[in-house]
């Protein structure tokens, strides 16, 4: 496209080779009738004047070509030179479509990494979802573990106290054997029949020596809650009754050194619901203050039994 002419320089071309043409023509004239006198004048033969004539004319004529080579040399250099708009513009155009690709080009993978990216994010984001969800999963893993263990270690270290001076089920404190009804899920009883269970379990009620015993069984008793009312409901039975036509308060293995410390403000009960002959056993703060009475036949509670434990061989 650079070698394209204009329209004016097309016709300024085509006037200067008219131009030529009729130079050329009138100089051939000239020459030949100037040729054709000379040879007169001299005596030259005719054929011989005009294979000179033709050899001048020869002459100029490539003369004239090398003039015309020269002056379209000269013009195709200008042309070179000084382009035309047009093809500068298009030259431009090219130059900015070829900058532009690259832009866009640049523009194109640029966006493409960053979909690249947020594609991995969305991927880490899931991974980090996933691993919070099972570090969870292992937490709670880890906790259940962790209780078990808890729980395998107190009963480890149970036996090991208790090094098989008690019976299974039963609580060694000290030098005597204890059990907790409600540790086994065992039904409710009412007075005689809590008493039969622990004489077939080769011990008796409970029946409290000392200070010292209250307050170990006090802090070691199950814990009991519940929604009733009736918070007497909840309580052990223990061996503690009234005996005889005095209505004396008795031991099973018929002591009477009983210490009033230990009922409950305004008990032994002699009125109401909660009135009997039978004591039973209910921790709730402090750990002296326990005892409360029932009817032996008619009130259903858990109960504690006890035994001296074996003797360390």
């Amino acid at each position: 496209m650079e070698n394209i002419q204009s329209q004016p320089e097309q016709e300024e071309e085509t006037q200067v080779e008219q131009k030529s043409v009729k130079d050329f023509n009138r100089n051939r004239r000239s020459h030949a009738q100037k040729f054709q006198r000379v040879g007169a004048a001299c005596g030259i033969p005719r054929h011989r004047l005009t294979v000179l004539l033709l050899g001048t004319l020869t002459a100029i004529l490539l003369i004239a070509a090398v003039v015309i080579a020269i002056y379209c040399a000269n013009a195709n250099d200008d042309h070179l030179q000084t382009p035309h708009s047009a093809v500068s513009a298009l030259i431009i155009e090219r130059n900015y479509l070829r900058n532009h690709t690259g832009i866009l080009k640049a523009e194109r993978e640029a966006e493409s990494a960053i979909v690249r990216q947020q594609t991995s994010l969305i991927q880490m984001k899931l991974q980090l979802k996933q691993q919070r969800r099972l570090s969870d999963v292992l937490q709670n893993k880890i906790e259940a573990l962790q209780s078990e263990k808890a729980n395998l270690q107190s009963k480890k270290n149970a036996l090991e106290q208790s090094c098989g001076r008690c019976p299974a089920g039963w609580t060694l404190l000290k030098s005597t054997c204890y059990y907790f009804s409600l540790s086994d899920h065992d039904s409710k009883k009412n007075w005689p029949d809590s008493r039969a269970n622990c004489l077939g379990r080769g011990g008796d009620l409970l029946v409290i020596d000392n200070l010292q015993e209250q307050v170990l069984v006090s802090e070691n008793a199950p814990r009991t809650s519940s929604s009733s009312v009736l918070w007497w409901q909840n309580g052990y039975w223990m061996g503690l009754r009234v005996m005889g036509s005095q209505r004396t308060w008795m031991w099973i293995n018929n002591t009477t050194e009983i210490e009033t410390g230990y009922w409950r403000n305004d008990q032994p009960s002699s009125s109401g619901p909660q009135t009997g002959n039978c004591a039973a056993f209910l921790y709730y703060t402090d750990t002296t203050k326990v005892w409360y009475n029932g009817k032996c036949q008619e009130h259903l509670f858990n109960w504690i039994c006890e035994m001296l434990a074996k003797p360390l061989e």
